[in-house]
């Protein structure tokens, strides 16, 4: 993957876990909850923009990036802070709420960063294979 797309969607990621952490402190304000909810928020974020760096931006060649893995990786962190804040907030009237501002930026995060990444993989898987067979083509002639 190019380091401009990859960079893009670091910022777009980063921008949709920005935008959980201020919900959830907009409904937890106040609460004896919000720096518990906050930490475990923050331990997502860097877990995941270690994981878009280490899949997105380290990688050196085309086919290094897995977006199979990575799609399934960045799909593990999300479940682990919706389950950890979940028992963090359980039994309280935060945790419904809570869990509604993490599955819409979930659900925001798979169609506007994992979706473009899948489609951006499958056509460059195709390039790929487009130019390994023209390649043994040319030197036959």
């Amino acid at each position: 993957m190019k380091k401009p797309i990859g960079a893009a969607i670091l910022i777009g990621s980063t921008l949709i876990w920005a935008s959980v952490i201020v919900g959830s402190a907009v409904v937890l304000k106040g609460s004896e909850y919000k720096e518990a909810v906050s930490r475990i928020l923050y331990y997502g974020v860097i877990l995941h923009v270690m994981l878009l760096n280490m899949m997105l931006l380290w990688t050196r060649k085309k086919s290094e990036f897995k977006s199979g893995s990575t799609i399934i990786l960045s799909a593990l962190i999300w479940g682990g802070v919706m389950i950890w804040t979940s028992a963090v907030l359980k039994g309280t009237p935060f945790k419904d709420e809570i869990r509604n501002v993490i599955s819409a930026a979930t659900s925001v995060h798979l169609l506007f960063i994992w979706a473009p990444i899948g489609i951006l993989a499958a056509k460059s898987k195709a390039q790929n294979l487009k130019e390994e067979k023209t390649i043994p083509e040319e030197k036959e002639a």
